[in-house]
């Protein structure tokens, strides 16, 4: 299809359009998604310190209290033998966590079943008198066994401290177990845990956490975030811009499809009337109502249209004449051409007879230099009459109309070279011509007959010499048309001369060695130019040559 500049004007501005809001809303999605990641990692950080600073400010069993219930306060000694109790949560003869001398100390979260329960312990001293039994105590241990408070009303208090979006994770720095302060958990991955950064990872959707230790604990505190809430502004934004962006592509479309049928109408008016003209409608304008560079243009087209037309009657005119002189030529080069062979061949007939009646009535009479004298009267007087045959031939080309039609190429080189081969005498050696399968062409059949004639009985004179003789008839496709090419293994010639082998009268070998008029290779010269086509040779003297044609192929 040919290309218009009133269609790719508007869709090259569409394609930028597009490409401008494609990259507009991809950036804007990337800056978007990029705020809204600081902004929830600013949250992340401030929520989870605040939730580390709970369990810091304040006496340490106040904090502990909002988020555990006590199950058991044991009093141990030193080696760890239970000396009193309350509380049924028993744990045995074992200290949960070693107990300080200055402040409690707390233990790592432990699991029995699905219960989650840690240790506060402190060292005790002193001397006392043990109830019932006399005993005096010098120092020990003081537990405290608490149990966390696992239920979805803790954690909705202690989600909705951040809005309700955030969760919260507590459990050891070490590893298992952790809670959600709902259920029971595992571990969130060590790089979330040993990272100072807010970290993605999964844990049933993408998640967004930070995670923070609890000074004078092994606790951990992770306070995380779904990804998909860190996207949603990102997402929010495309779904507000798309629709913007595409009303703007969409009115951007329009506003160039529109400013070019104006701009380019002009030009089309022009084009149209250009092709019009070509087209042979000499009478065509094209309106110029404006008044800017495109009206001006519209009529200069206009002016030039009628220096065309005024141009062409007057060229019109002048062929007129020159047909008519031409035809006056003609008839006079006709009547010409059959005067010099009726007044060249009248004399020519009278020495040919006259030359043979001495041979044959007289031949006792005459001596042998007088019998050769004779015979090459004889043999001049019949070359020429075949060069004036040949000269009528060739002057007639440019006077005949050419009658196309499909030419079988085949067939043609073989009738051709049958006929050459039933009448070659003379010839010492063998002769072998060759045909090729070739492709038809598009001519006339009797004038390229003689083109194929012309080539192969030259071919057959100049190999008359070889013990073996040659000649290949085939063709060969060159740049979309079909080359044509007669190839013999006879005398050649020498290629410095081979633009003078098909002018008339020109030739490379003298008479005496090869007989002829100079005049075949100029008939098949001008029959093949009549048909549209080239020709030429090749060759090297004593290797042969080759002559090649073009037709134009029978599709065309």
């Amino acid at each position: 299809m040919m290309r218009s500049i009133q269609r790719t004007f508007p869709l090259f501005v569409t394609a930028l359009l597009l490409a401008v809001a494609i990259v507009q809303l991809t950036v804007g999605y990337g800056e978007v998604r990029r705020a809204s990641r600081s902004v929830a990692d600013t949250r992340l950080r401030f929520v989870d310190s605040v939730l580390v600073d709970l369990f810091r400010s304040g006496p340490q069993r106040a904090r502990i209290t909002a988020l555990a219930s006590n199950v058991r306060l044991e009093l141990r000694d030193f080696s760890g033998r239970l000396l009193l109790s309350t509380g049924r949560f028993a744990l045995g003869d074992s200290v949960l966590v070693s107990p300080g001398t200055d402040s409690a100390r707390f233990g790592p979260l432990q699991r029995r079943d699905t219960v989650l329960f840690f240790g506060i312990a402190a060292a005790t001293g002193g001397t006392e008198q043990a109830a019932g039994n006399g005993t005096e105590l010098s120092g020990g241990i003081v537990q405290q066994v608490a149990r966390l408070q696992l239920n979805d009303r803790t954690r909705r208090q202690l989600t909705g401290l951040s809005g309700g979006d955030m969760a919260f994770l507590f459990g050891n720095a070490a590893g298992d177990p952790w809670t959600d302060f709902g259920s029971i958990l595992s571990a969130p991955p060590a790089n979330v845990r040993n990272s100072p950064r807010p970290t993605r990872y999964e844990r049933g959707e993408t998640k967004r956490a930070i995670a923070m230790a609890v000074p004078g604990t092994p606790w951990m505190v992770v306070t995380e975030l779904p990804s998909r809430l860190i996207v949603a502004p990102a997402q929010g934004y495309l779904l507000n811009m798309a629709p913007l962006a595409a009303l703007i592509v969409i009115f951007g479309a329009l506003a160039a499809w529109w400013g070019s049928r104006r701009l380019t109408a002009p030009l089309v008016g022009v084009t149209r009337g250009a092709e019009a003209i070509a087209s042979g409608d000499l009478t065509h304008r094209v309106p110029a109502g404006r008044d800017d560079e495109l009206g001006r243009l519209a009529r200069s087209f206009n002016t030039m249209a009628d220096q065309v037309s005024r141009s062409h009657h007057h060229l019109e005119t002048q062929v007129a004449q020159r047909t008519k002189a031409l035809e006056g030529t003609n008839a006079e080069l006709e009547s010409f051409s059959y005067s010099v062979s009726h007044d060249l061949r009248a004399p020519l007939r009278a020495i040919h007879g006259f030359s043979r009646i001495l041979l044959e009535d007289h031949n006792a009479k005459l001596d042998p230099e007088a019998q050769r004298l004779l015979g090459v009267i004889d043999q001049n007087t019949r070359r020429m009459g075949q060069l004036i045959d040949d000269l009528l031939a060739f002057s007639r080309l440019g006077r005949t109309d050419l009658s196309t039609g499909p030419v079988d190429m085949k067939e043609l080189a073989q009738t051709v070279a049958d006929e050459i081969q039933r009448t070659d005498n003379g010839r010492q050696g063998s002769l072998e011509i060759r045909i090729d399968p070739l492709p038809p062409a598009r001519g006339d059949r009797g004038l390229l007959r003689q083109v194929m004639a012309n080539l192969l009985q030259n071919a057959a004179k100049f190999t008359r010499d070889r013990p073996s003789a040659r000649i290949e008839v085939g063709s060969r496709a060159d740049s979309g048309q079909t080359v044509y090419f007669v190839k013999d293994n006879g005398a050649g010639f020498d290629a410095r001369y081979a633009d003078k082998l098909f002018g008339v009268f020109q030739r490379l070998h003298s008479t005496e060695q090869f007989d002829g008029t100079g005049v075949g290779l100029a008939i098949v010269k001008r029959i093949v130019q009549r048909h549209g086509g080239r020709v030429w040779a090749e060759g090297a003297v004593n290797q042969g040559a080759t002559f090649f044609f073009t037709l134009p192929g029978e599709e065309r």
